[in-house]
């Protein structure tokens, strides 16, 4: 299908930005019908137009594409405004086939753009069949020798030849627990921390790599060198292993591989390199490794190190061996290899230290000027057999020496690095297979004091795109602002960790608590589905215990028994809580209103409705109350705990009735809007309360009115009334934040959407105890489990406050009921003491950016950019009296003014308002 030839106007739209399922030439995707999504933006000086119709051609290569070609697929001209999430509906694609594809759009003109710089995507191995490769091992591994020593980790080796010019050469592979790949001993990717964290017995992740101009002619070496990871978890003397008496721990197998090198040569025959009993074994240099305790290496262990064929064939190896996977090993025989959809976790950046302190017997203090996530990293030289250990702590005790206490470990069971020099030159090292968080080393074995370069932190998180940016006057906001990023980036692996250190678990609630912000401050789209996927696969099934329930981490590496124990607030239980297990529901109905995703919804549809059915059966075995554990983390642990339940439980049933809607489930619809209907009016029974000045919900506590005022669950004749005592609740705790981590989203958002950004400020900027405020004059660079300060130095589940930067200073929102930002509300909020704030959000739209400044004499200028594709109500502060000029790309049409603001309608364009 072709369109009709159309006038292309110099100045129109262009077509940027073109992604597929989210990424940027995304390489091995097991997706038969991708998403395909692109931006707009203004050509020259043009106002940017919007888009009536596109067009989409797709070709097998970028040479047919070139020339018009379009043999995969042509939409001819299609009318819709939409620019993300347009399946795709060419011909049949099979594993390995690779796609080219560009855009051209019709604006709201009827001028046509340009055609966009193609794109590409290329699919991976979609069939099981497709994969010749075998699972190998080590036959002679064994992690615990009859002495108790720990075996080195196994490694694994190919050498082989090419046998002519290579035009395309693909690896796809994953290892378990951990896998490190190079090719003649270089790294073959950035990507560390391989592979992404999954059910392994639901499906294992893997990746494809691009070896085309890797290979070199002769001899290759292809190596691998694997770490435990989450998969193999022993418990052994002299090191760190976080467990107590609730939890109940797997060790799902021994380390092993999968590995298929497809080479296409140059006159078009292909050859193929699999994992099979040719491939040679060794146990390596890496000695120990634990996901929770740390890494050791032993550099004159390095003739087992996979990096040479004359190594390959030196004493110490043998031929690898074929797993046996059965139905009931992890991954089983029937487990899926699947492509990991999710950025991977790469090296941010390198930092050196900012301080170093020697301590009596040879020691040195390291300090690195922030908690960060990462690996610490040698350069070294010195004598053969010279043993350095680096133990990391995220604070010093008062008399300088490190304090582990946060980290979980202790003196005689650290979380140690360890390293044995080979004494051949300059030795660089670091882990490979874990990580800590840590602001602080002790370095001990050092041959000489330390330089600045000798022990360094390698930052890493995962690679996500950062969504926003923000910056105002006020220095303390513009720190607590820094310490949640860090705070996010150190938890941001393959999965959502609670901490860095202690436990480092998949906490769904930790998610969800913090999603507002998480979504505000990156872009999660590609990230997001495959936690949602990791709490499907996670779910109780028919037969075991509990079916339906989706337990608080996830995958559950860890099964936490259901015992009760008694708490300040309350008797609780660890092994569910709706207000971690409702992320199924919640986080994609998040992901559909911030991205437009409809397919996350559809795809867990089924695991949704069985989450809720479970908290149906649930709440009826108790009474009428579910166990969970309340407003965890809470200063104030007054909040009854089923007022924190209910409300999580009925805004997941709320959420799953719009789901049903959006997916035209009418039946489910109206199953889930009279569920919701029951839950409110029980709500309302049980924690509505009035006296003498007037109605207030549950103890009166701030989670227990923002939870009733965000969940809707407080009438309109009510609500100014609950938003009073929520204020009035605030300023009674001396302007400090008592919610803890479930209360803490709606508390922003209840006092955002009733216009009490002041109190909001006040809050924030408190420099005592708990608050933002005070971590950051307390000296954290990170975000604690408690405003307190106190358990982990590294939590990221009470980073609400990065979500109200940008949407309350800044003033960047969504309109209610708009979805993938095509509307707006501009509403800065000019609280405090603050003379300017500036805040940018990157839509699927484009970016919007807004920033305001008041200058001596109280003049404000507000200036505002809103991207094609999108329309804005713009609220400028400003009282009735005051004069104001507005200008900008197009002439912003005043709509209303108040005694508090002015309201312009804005198409997208740039705008600048001058107040006084």
């Amino acid at each position: 299908m072709s369109a009709s030839p159309a006038h292309t106007r110099a100045g129109a739209v262009k077509v940027v930005d073109l992604q597929t399922d989210n990424r940027t030439d995304p390489l091995g995707i097991d997706d038969r019908f991708p998403l395909l999504a692109w931006k707009l933006k203004a050509a020259g000086n043009a106002a940017p137009a919007g888009q009536q119709a596109y067009q989409i051609r797709a070709a097998h290569t970028l040479s047919a594409l070139k020339h018009g070609g379009a043999d995969v697929w042509d939409t001819g001209k299609v009318n819709s405004k939409e620019t993300s999430g347009i399946p795709y509906r060419g011909s049949d694609l099979t594993s390995r086939e690779s796609v080219a594809w560009q855009v051209r759009v019709w604006d709201t003109t009827g001028h046509v753009s340009p055609w966009s710089k193609p794109a590409t995507w290329e699919i991976g191995l979609l069939n099981q069949s497709d994969w010749s490769a075998r699972w190998i091992e080590n036959s002679s591994y064994d992690y615990t020798q009859p002495d108790a020593s720990v075996t080195p980790l196994p490694v694994f080796g190919k050498s082989f030849s090419l046998h002519g010019r290579v035009a395309k050469a693909r690896l796809y592979m994953t290892g378990l627990g951990m896998y490190s790949t190079t090719l003649n001993g270089r790294p073959i990717s950035s990507g560390v921390l391989e592979p992404g964290q999954t059910t392994y017995s639901a499906e294992v992740d893997y990746r494809t790599y691009d070896l085309t101009d890797q290979l070199r002619k002769g001899t290759n070496v292809l190596g691998i060198e694997t770490g435990s990871g989450a998969y193999q978890r022993v418990k052994t003397p002299g090191h760190y292993f976080f467990g107590g008496t609730l939890e109940q721990y797997t060790v799902y197998g021994e380390p092993k591989a999968i590995a298929q090198l497809e080479i296409t040569y140059a006159d078009g025959h292909r050859e193929t390199i699999k994992s099979d009993t040719s491939w040679r074994t060794a146990l390596g240099p890496t000695t120990y490794s634990s996901w929770w305790s740390g890494e050791e290496y032993d550099a004159r262990r390095q003739p087992t190190a996979p990096t040479t064929a004359a190594n390959l064939a030196g004493t110490g190896w043998q031929n690898a061996s074929l797993v046996k996977l059965t139905a009931t090993t992890p991954p089983r025989d029937t487990t899926p290899l699947r492509a990991d959809p999710r950025s991977p976790v790469t090296v941010a950046r390198t930092v050196k230290p900012v301080a170093i302190t020697p301590r009596p017997g040879g020691s040195y203090i390291l300090d690195f000027g922030a908690n960060r996530s990462g690996w610490p990293s040698l350069n070294v030289s010195g004598p053969a057999g010279t043993k350095i250990s680096m133990i990391p702590a995220e604070r010093l005790k008062a008399d300088g020496t490190l304090d582990v206490s946060s980290t979980g470990a202790s003196a005689d069971n650290p979380i140690a690095y360890r390293y044995t020099l080979s004494g051949h030159g300059t030795e660089a090292w670091h882990p490979q297979f874990t990580y800590s968080g840590f602001r602080y080393l002790q370095v001990d074995g050092l041959p000489q004091a330390p330089r600045s370069d000798t022990v360094t932190v390698k930052v890493i998180h995962a690679s996500n795109p950062q969504a926003s940016s923000f910056e105002s006057s006020n220095q303390v906001i513009n720190e607590i602002h820094d310490i949640t990023l860090r705070a996010m980036q150190s938890n941001m692996m393959s999965v959502l960790t609670d901490c860095p250190d202690r436990e480092k678990g998949p906490y769904t609630g930790d998610n969800l608590h913090n999603i507002d912000a998480l979504l505000t401050d990156y872009d999660l789209s590609s990230y997001e589905p495959q936690l949602v996927r990791n709490m499907a696969t996670a779910q109780r099934q028919p037969g075991d215990v509990s079916p339906g329930l989706i337990a608080n981490i996830a995958p559950e590496f860890h099964r936490v028994a259901p015992t009760k124990l008694e708490r300040p607030q309350g008797t609780i239980e660890f092994l569910d809580e709706v207000n971690w297990g409702g992320a199924v529901i919640r986080i994609p109905w998040q992901l559909y209103q911030t991205y437009g995703d409809t397919r996350t919804m559809a795809l867990y549809y089924d695991n949704m409705v069985a989450w809720l059915d479970y908290e149906a059966a649930n709440m009826a075995a108790n009474k009428g109350d579910i166990p969970g554990l309340g407003d965890w983390s809470a200063a104030d642990n007054t909040t009854p705990m089923q007022l924190a339940i209910l409300a999580g439980y009925y805004t997941a049933a709320h959420d799953m009735a719009q789901i049903a809607k959006v997916l035209g489930k009418k039946t489910d619809q109206t199953k889930y809007t009279s569920l919701a209907a029951s839950l409110a009016t029980d709500f309302t029974a049980r924690f509505r309360h009035q006296d003498e000045n007037g109605v207030y919900y549950g103890s009166d506590s701030e989670t227990s009115n923002a939870m009733a005022l965000d969940a809707g669950l407080v009438s309109a004749a009510d609500q100014p009334n609950v938003l009073d005592r929520l204020v009035a609740s605030v300023r009674k705790a001396g302007n400090h934040i008592t919610s803890g981590s479930v209360g803490i989203g709606p508390l922003f958002r209840a006092l955002e959407a009733g216009g009490r950004d002041d109190v909001i400020y006040d809050m924030v900027v408190n420099p005592t105890s708990p608050g933002y405020g005070y971590l950051v004059a307390s000296g954290h660079t990170t975000l604690s489990e408690a405003l307190d300060g106190s358990g982990s130095q590294n939590h990221h589940f009470l980073g609400q406050v990065d979500s109200w930067l940008i949407n309350g200073l800044a003033g960047i929102s969504q309109k209610p009921g708009s979805i993938a930002y095509r509307e707006f509300d501009i509403h800065p909020a000019v609280v405090g003491d603050l003379t300017h704030a500036s805040g940018s959000y990157n839509t699927p739209q484009g970016t919007v950016t807004s920033a305001w400044h008041k200058d001596r004499n109280g003049r404000l200028t507000l200036k505002v950019t809103i991207p094609a594709g999108s329309e804005a109500t713009i609220h400028v502060p400003a009282t009735a009296k005051v004069p104001m000029k507005a200008d900008g790309t197009a002439t912003p049409r005043l709509l209303e003014r108040t005694a508090t603001a002015a309201a312009y309608y804005a198409a997208a364009g740039t705008y600048t308002f001058w107040v006084g």
